[in-house]
């Protein structure tokens, strides 16, 4: 947020400037119920102070209510349409709801304003408009990068003492390209030079690390910027959470109660609270502080979301069903989350595995969880580009389903994505199989083995795609290879674990050299046969082999050729 000393702007008084500088500072400090306080106090005694009325719109948007800093920044332009910052204000909530039009039409109408000769805005004045904007052409999913930058260079050059546009600079800096620190860092320092006692650049800076995953930097730096000012509850709130994530959860639970006896009474504090209990595994606490937030009227979809969230990882799934469909009646669609779909799917898994332990009676058809569970983390994976993993568990609830057909369809998208793993591949091939999808399935086994060419897993099953490619009527073979690469590739200690693999691939070798007219040698067939009868692998193949082949009368009298690894592979 903004200290007035970086705008130098209008206030009637000394007194009503100290006021609406102590409210900003309560909006810094994230709390928000006493900085609405504190600016609706002001405004009653001044009513038309369009920049009162700026600074609550800016608390109600850092606190997450966009609908409401609207309201506050069309108040402040129905009562002082010649203050440029609640246009400014207005064009940035319009982009959070991706009205880019309609935004860039506000922040048009904000320069206007401040550029406008009858309202002799001063150069702190029209800066401050410049780095307003900018900040918003950075709001919603598209950020604007290189406009918001132009802006606030022009911030810049018209007022190079506010330490904000420095901050807001660093931060689009890091936004538009998180493996480059230094430019960010150099904006944050000077924020840090322009404003030593602020520790809000100090506590961006160490964000930048969070972000980078320097977690240890991340709390050298929050503990600076503690040092600077022991009241900046969100240095507390962050150092926590790099604590979290170096499982330092003593020093974490420490800081986190720190920002909450910082915002005594700070209903958006306990918010925040309910949600680092969730991140640091304490369910049933999260639960409780949830539970009371609710019972003194709070009505937050933070903690709807995340009620729903805490019962799923506390196995309470009929209870986290519930809390998720109500969850997501009041949420609108825009605003769901990639991660409330995927718990969606969690629940659904869960729902799953209770059905199988109690079926449902007698002539009522049990729910399709899994294939529900499916479709959930399809959801998530197509809404959020970070969650390509929910392309597999989609695939993996299916296959539960049976929906073998939808399972390959998601490990398609799975490979399609940014960053396919290895065993990716190995799925789709599996999966494929399944569905008989036997080209498909080739194709993956094919990608395996150029990954993995010394593990005989891939051509097993790409052995088995391409026998399930071969009809019935012109058997034409292909699969041989891939089976002879099974037992070139497995190595002597696997083989008593994996026996069933390898008569697999011993009776195919024997049903070329039988059944193959371009290359039958029954003495080499009963040879490889023979191999698999040995290894007594105790499947269907073994009772086969045994009974049916090695039993044949082209076969039974007639002396076994050699056959072996060196006979293979050319």
């Amino acid at each position: 947020m903004k200290t007035l000393l970086t705008i130098g702007l209008s206030c009637a008084s000394i007194g009503a400037f100290a006021q609406l500088s102590e409210a900003i500072k309560l909006t810094d400090r994230e709390q928000f119920e006493k900085a609405t306080s504190a600016f609706k106090s002001i405004l009653a005694a001044t009513p038309n102070n369009g920049e009162a009325w700026f600074y609550l719109g800016e608390n109600y948007f850092a606190n997450d209510r966009a609908d409401s800093a609207a309201w506050a920044y069309r108040k402040g332009i129905e009562v002082n349409p010649s203050f440029p910052l609640n246009y400014a204000g207005l064009g940035k909530t319009q982009r959070d709801q991706g009205k880019d039009a309609e935004a860039q039409a506000e922040f048009d109408k904000a320069t206007e304003t401040a550029l406008s000769k009858a309202n002799k805005h001063s150069k702190p004045h029209i800066a401050a408009t410049y780095r307003e904007e900018a900040e918003g052409l950075l709001a919603g999913d598209h950020p604007a990068y290189d406009a918001a930058l132009a802006l606030l260079q022009k911030a810049i050059e018209l007022n190079p003492k506010d330490p904000e546009a420095y901050i807001v600079k660093g931060d689009a800096l890091f936004d538009r390209n998180p493996r480059d620190g230094s430019a960010p860092l150099e904006n944050y320092k000077k924020a840090m030079e322009v404003e030593p006692q602020n520790a809000k650049p100090v506590a961006r800076k160490a964000f930048m690390y969070y972000r980078a995953l320097n977690f240890p930097q991340a709390i050298e730096e929050y503990t600076n910027a503690i040092a600077i000012d022991p009241g900046y509850a969100p240095a507390y709130r962050g150092r926590a959470e790099a604590y979290f994530k170096t499982r330092n959860f003593d020093k974490a639970t420490a800081d986190m109660q720190k920002y909450l006896d910082l915002n005594v009474g700070n209903t958006s504090a306990r918010v925040r609270n309910a949600q680092f209990l969730f991140l640091v595994g304490k369910y049933p606490e999260s639960l409780q502080e949830i539970q009371s937030l609710e019972q003194a009227g709070v009505q937050n979809m933070v903690l709807k979301r995340l009620k729903a969230f805490d019962l799923a990882e506390e196995g309470k799934f009929t209870e986290a069903d519930i809390a998720m469909k109500a969850y997501f009646a009041e949420q609108p669609a825009d605003k769901v989350l990639g991660v409330d779909y995927e718990y969606a799917g969690k629940i659904d898994q869960g729902l799953s595995k209770e059905q199988m332990k109690t079926p449902p009676a007698p002539g009522t058809a049990p729910v399709p969880y899994d294939s529900l569970a499916g479709e959930m983390y399809l959801k998530g994976a197509r809404l959020d580009p970070n969650k390509e993993y929910l392309f597999l568990e989609a695939a993996k609830a299916f296959t539960e389903a049976g929906a073998n057909t939808k399972a390959v369809d998601a490990m398609r998208q799975k490979v399609k994505g940014t960053k396919p793993e290895v065993n990716d591949w190995y799925y789709l091939g599996s999966m494929a199989n399944r569905a008989k999808q036997y080209q498909t399935a080739d194709s993956a086994w094919a990608m395996y083995i150029s990954k993995q060419p010394n593990i005989y897993q891939g051509y097993l099953y790409r052995a088995r795609a391409q026998a399930g490619m071969d009809t019935a009527d012109v058997k034409s073979w292909t699969a041989r290879p891939y089976y002879e690469q099974v037992i070139l590739k497995m190595k002597p200690e696997e083989q008593a674990a994996h026996k069933a693999d390898l008569e697999e691939a011993y009776n195919y070798m024997g049903l070329y050299y039988l059944y193959n007219k371009a290359a039958m040698d029954r003495a080499k067939a009963k040879c490889w046969f023979l191999k698999a009868s040995e290894l007594n692998a105790g499947t269907s193949i073994t009772k086969q082999v045994n009974e049916v082949f090695l039993k044949m009368k082209e076969l039974k009298d007639l002396p076994a050729a050699t056959c072996g690894p060196e006979d293979l592979g050319k």
